[in-house]
């Protein structure tokens, strides 16, 4: 590659990065203003009602799109005759899930005692036929490279969702407004992102265009189902143990977190996926996956250990009073994601070099974890439901540190140099800023959170300087290289 296609390439990642970031905190933005306004508005009940219904439409959509993105992006050769066909396949498998959700809804009324389940199930899951033709698009526009588009449709479509599900809430359809949130994210998302990429995709039947997908495919979709088992299982586990309650709390905790580590995985799965996947030798995918990994786990880490050390204060500000049991759950979910997010980039290389089962392995032990901590652990209360996520997640870490990667090339100590380094530093930066916590609690939260994440940037960028200075400079280089369009313009 030449010094000028270099450039252009380094300018091409910076703006897809650019995209990613502004998406990521224009989605936490209004995720956390629609949390601000409907913590308010509802108890806690109302949460662990719509926790249920959405994890089941969140198992359901893995049938309609996950058999299908993964294995279009990986593929060597796809014409839109593949296209078609996968999106055939997932819109008849999406009739037969909608068609059953009719009597599963009256049934789940009947097991919990809450009659919503009727009507609110069959509703949230018409959104799965718009999730399997989003992700089919999403396929299409990763082989094509079109990131910007991707972060664009994700923005407005949170945009359009949000937007709409606050006017539902505050005419007082609260438990409406909660599921019409997801319904209308999933709908403007495939809209907006079929327009972007500016392919038409329509539904065909060919199941054996669908079939060639194969392998890669089938390891994919047990993946993603068994990730979202868990979710489900972990939330019947909650409302068994602890009830419906105890569960609003728990999902009150997830909102704070999980839409950002939902944001960085899948920005940074599908950037690495897409460098990897083209680096031809496994030599050349382990010194990618190398650098890939290490200059991440730098970038993600202290995001969630920095979260973890000011959730006791960011969260009562974001939901108001009555919501203690979910400060705790909410450090234990952020220290969670810091093992596991950074780990997870191990799994996309893998996936890269064709062997997708990693995954599946680790959250099969993951989920295994989980259900050991909840289960043997409930007499230490709610808090073991965060515990028993840490746990489920380190289980991932230790896979993914431990597996022998046949095939891929790539030792077990190389990886665990990659990522050692960046949990040792976000840990250091972390224990310091958790001492800067106020106590008892500030009478001026804003400020003292501004002060801790202010103590967090700079500890951190001190210990990148002693310890990992060349990734200290990338960071202030690409900054630098973002900020330089928009300096420029102003400087006019």
């Amino acid at each position: 590659m030449t010094a000028r296609a270099r450039r252009r390439e380094q300018g091409r990642l910076i703006g897809w990065i650019g995209w990613a970031g502004l998406d990521a905190i224009g989605r936490l933005a209004l995720l956390t203003g629609s949390t601000i306004v409907f913590s308010r508005l509802l108890a806690p009940r109302d949460f662990g009602v719509t926790a249920l219904v959405l994890t089941l439409v969140a198992v359901a959509s893995v049938f309609v799109g996950s058999p299908f993105e993964e294995a279009l992006a990986q593929r060597r050769g796809v014409r839109m005759a593949h296209l078609r066909a996968a999106l055939g396949a997932s819109w008849a498998i999406g009739a037969v899930i909608l068609a059953a959700s009719l009597p599963a809804g009256h049934a789940l009324a009947e097991q919990y005692g809450e009659p919503e389940f009727r009507s609110l199930l069959p509703v949230a899951m018409a959104s799965i036929f718009f999730s399997g033709h989003s992700d089919i698009v999403t396929a299409l526009a990763r082989r094509l490279r079109r990131f910007n588009d991707v972060a664009y449709a994700t923005l407005v479509g949170h945009v359009v969702g949000v937007g709409g599900a606050l006017v539902i809430g505050l005419a007082g359809y609260g438990l409406w407004a909660l599921i019409a949130q997801r319904l209308l994210v999933v709908v403007a998302r495939a809209i907006i992102l079929q327009w972007r990429i500016g392919y038409l995709v329509l539904p065909a039947w060919s199941p054996a265009l669908v079939a060639e997908f194969g392998r890669f495919a089938g390891f994919s979709f047990m993946a993603r189902l068994a990730e979202n088992l868990t979710y489900l299982a972990f939330n019947n586990l909650v409302q068994i143990y602890y009830g419906v309650s105890a569960l609003g709390q728990v999902n009150m905790a997830m909102r704070l977190i999980e839409p950002i580590r939902g944001a960085v995985t899948a920005t940074g799965h599908n950037l690495a996926f897409s460098y990897l996947a083209r680096a031809g030798d496994a030599a050349r995918r382990q010194a990618l996956s190398v650098s890939v990994v290490s200059q991440s786990a730098f970038v993600t880490a202290p995001i969630f250990v920095g979260l973890a050390a000011v959730a006791p204060l960011l969260l009562p500000i974001v939901a108001g009073p009555g919501w203690d049991e979910a400060v705790g759950i909410a450090v234990c979910l952020s220290l969670a994601s810091a093992l596991a997010v950074p780990a997870g980039l191990v799994y996309t290389s893998f996936s890269a070099g064709g062997r997708p089962e990693y995954s599946l392995i680790s959250l099969i032990v993951g989920f295994a974890a989980i259900v050991l901590v909840l289960v043997s652990a409930t007499a230490l209360g709610p808090i073991s439901v965060g515990l028993s996520r840490v746990a489920g997640d380190l289980a991932r870490a230790v896979v993914a540190l431990t597996v022998s990667g046949e095939g891929h090339g790539w030792a077990r100590r190389s990886r665990l140099a990659a990522l050692w380094p960046a949990w040792a530093c976000a840990a250091a930066m972390g224990a310091i800023v958790a001492m800067a916590a106020p106590s008892p609690p500030s009478a001026a939260p804003l400020l003292h959170l501004a002060a801790m994440i202010g103590v967090g940037i700079i500890v951190y960028a001190a210990l990148l300087a002693v310890a990992a200075r060349p990734v200290l400079d990338l960071i202030t280089g690409q900054i630098a290289q973002i900020g330089a369009p928009l300096k420029r313009r102003f400087a006019r």
